[in-house]
């Protein structure tokens, strides 16, 4: 029999005809051209008492969406206007769940509270180009963390032509509690002047994560002749962490609030100077860390997690000040985070250490440790080898 010369229907009876007739499955499926799969479906569907049982179902949902009340859809859309008229609030799905229940109203789901903006077409666009990974775990994971990145240079046209300027962005993985002083340079003292006055609200850390950035390192010329910022935070006991090269996205919690806080800023206004942009980045982190609701943190903001979790960095004295005199080098440890490619090299700001096979396409941590001037790896927890690192 033909395939071709049979409806749907025909060629389901057949099968079933052929069936009772004592064929064998796997001739009728050669027969009539058809996988074994469609012959037991439809051997199952003839059993079930059906009358047209060779008849396709529909695939049409049984089950119709609920009608969003309308109420429920007004007091939404309210509630978004009003986030939207007070500067650098969010206004998202999650940002109004959250407000509504600090009304003590109760909120529809916010899946719910997206819906009615997609239907009111009143939502943004999300970023398409997504992150690939290789295919490797990253193992390194630190609590206690604060992480830092530069922004910029972004560029006004002031009174006085146009003005370069960096935000210094600074947050605290745990707590979301964040800082963006803008700076007219990349200057390494600049960065300590921020650090300081960030880690006297904030709290010192265990650890502090960037990029790398030569004003977070030192210098190319003399990559082993450590800069302020790490020696500012060996001084305090805190470990520098440098990310892998070109990943930026393993400072995740610092960039996405450097998307966030670019977008509320830059947008709001038009600048005349750098101080007028100085005061709007203060506005938006007040107001971050006092009204932007955390779905991690149980719906708190950074200000309400940070008292409940009771967070234990101890901040900086209000009256402490940078050393005049040269940093001292102190004991303590540099994490240097890398991913080895094929050449097995192991990179740090032009230095290059050859490394065994075993950590090829692999992430490693090296660990600079000040006291004994030696750089050792690791893949995991596992020591693999190290070497002189001698540091002045």
């Amino acid at each position: 029999m033909n395939k071709n010369d049979c409806t749907k229907e025909q060629l389901r009876t057949k099968a079933l005809e052929l069936y009772k007739n004592n064929w064998n499955v796997s001739e009728i499926c050669k027969t009539l051209k058809c996988s074994r799969r469609w012959f037991y479906k439809w051997l199952k569907r003839s059993k079930s008492n059906e009358a047209q049982w060779y008849i396709a179902q529909s695939k049409k949902p049984k089950t119709k969406k609920k009608k969003i009340d309308p109420n429920t859809e007004q007091l939404v859309l309210e509630t978004r206007k009003q986030l939207m008229l007070t500067p650098y609030l969010q206004y998202g799905p999650q940002a109004i769940y959250y407000h509504l229940k600090m009304r003590d109203i109760t909120p529809p789901p916010v899946w719910s509270i997206a819906r009615i903006l997609n239907q009111n077409q009143i939502t943004h666009k999300k970023r398409t180009d997504a992150y690939k990974s290789k295919g490797k775990k990253y193992p390194y994971e630190y609590v206690l963390c604060q992480q830092m990145d530069f922004v910029g240079p972004r560029y006004i046209h002031g009174n006085n032509g146009v003005m370069r300027f960096y935000f210094l962005d600074m947050i605290c993985c745990d707590t979301h509690y964040a800082q963006a002083p803008v700076l007219e340079n990349l200057s390494s003292i600049n960065v300590c002047y921020s650090l300081i006055c960030f880690w006297k609200t904030a709290g010192i850390p265990d650890f502090l994560q960037m990029d790398n950035d030569l004003s977070f390192w030192g210098s190319l010329n003399k990559p082993t002749a450590l800069g302020k910022v790490i020696r500012l935070c060996l001084l305090h006991k805190v470990t520098p962490i440098f990310i892998p090269i070109r990943e930026p996205w393993r400072n995740g919690v610092i960039e996405h609030f450097n998307n966030t806080m670019q977008g509320a800023v830059l947008n709001s206004q038009r600048f005349d100077n750098i101080q007028q942009i100085q005061e709007a980045a203060e506005k938006f982190c007040l107001i971050h860390n006092q009204c932007h609701y955390y779905s991690c943190q149980n719906g708190m903001t950074a200000e309400q997690y940070r008292k409940q979790l009771n967070y234990p960095l101890i901040p900086l004295g209000e009256d402490y000040t940078l050393p005049n005199e040269h940093l001292p080098l102190c004991e303590g440890e540099i994490h240097i985070i890398r991913f080895i490619r094929s050449d097995l090299k192991f990179n740090i700001f032009g230095l290059s250490f050859i490394l065994p096979k075993e950590t090829q396409y692999e992430y490693v941590l090296g660990v600079i440790i000040t006291h004994e001037h030696t750089l050792k790896i690791f893949k995991e927890r596992e020591f693999i080898t190290q070497f002189r690192f001698i540091l002045y």
